[in-house]
């Protein structure tokens, strides 16, 4: 059907986890971030106990706690995968075939197509960030939101609930606050990770459900079995 056999957006814990885990396996992965300086990027150092055997883990390096050396080791990692792709692009809304999606649109240009899709946007959908006096559209400190994807999704009847997160400061970065949209739970099965107006689409991650790294890796790997299972 497409360049893909599965596209995740989104490069954070849960996303960066499902790509490796599926290109361990044999299956060829787009993952798209809109900045390749922040492939998993972590706000704090992730402390274990971790998935075992998952890329969390692999990243993780007692001797170097600092999240720019997890994040250069995470990266290292994935573009390692011969068969996974990772890219910088904007995602600004889905490709349809009838009630199907088949991969996005980029800000770009250039459309991406896959069998399915998989939403791993975290904090990214309709966001604000204060800090302080200041307000910015962004879902992370210096990372721009997905207010065209977000818009999108709302006309295509998708239903959202509000939630806030704080990061706290740290030597090197200030603390701030970020107000964000996740998908309404009626409009995700846990079980399968499916998004249910539509065919071939699915979420992990912040955008549908909170927790810490470790939970998010967790959940990444079981979206990765359950498409495995579906692939075949």
């Amino acid at each position: 059907m497409g360049a893909y056999q599965v596209l995740i957006v989104g490069a954070g814990f849960a996303g960066s986890e499902a790509a490796y885990r599926l290109a361990q396996r044999g299956v060829r992965v787009g993952l798209l971030t809109q900045s390749l300086d922040s492939v998993m990027m972590p706000f704090l150092p992730p402390t274990p106990p971790f998935p075992p055997g998952s890329l969390l883990e692999g990243a993780y390096d007692p001797q170097d706690p600092r999240v720019w050396a997890f994040h250069a080791r995470a990266k290292y990692l994935l573009e390692g995968e011969p068969r996974l792709h990772l890219f910088q692009a904007t995602a600004t809304g889905l490709l349809l075939e009838g009630e199907r999606a088949v991969g996005v649109t980029t800000w770009e240009g250039p459309s991406v197509r896959a069998e399915r899709v998989v939403l791993a946007v975290g904090s990214f959908l309709g966001s604000t960030l204060r800090m302080g006096a200041v307000e910015e559209e962004a879902g992370r400190l210096s990372e721009a939101s997905y207010p065209d994807l977000f818009a999108h999704l709302q006309e295509l009847g998708f239903r959202f609930q509000v939630r806030e997160g704080e990061v706290p400061e740290t030597p090197s970065t200030p603390g701030y606050r970020v107000r964000y949209h996740a998908f309404l739970p009626e409009e995700w099965e846990e079980a399968t990770f499916r998004l249910r107006r539509l065919g071939g689409l699915y979420a992990v991650g912040l955008c549908v459900r909170e927790g810490p790294y470790a939970l998010m890796s967790q959940e990444g790997l079981r979206l990765a079995e359950h498409l495995l299972h579906e692939l075949g």
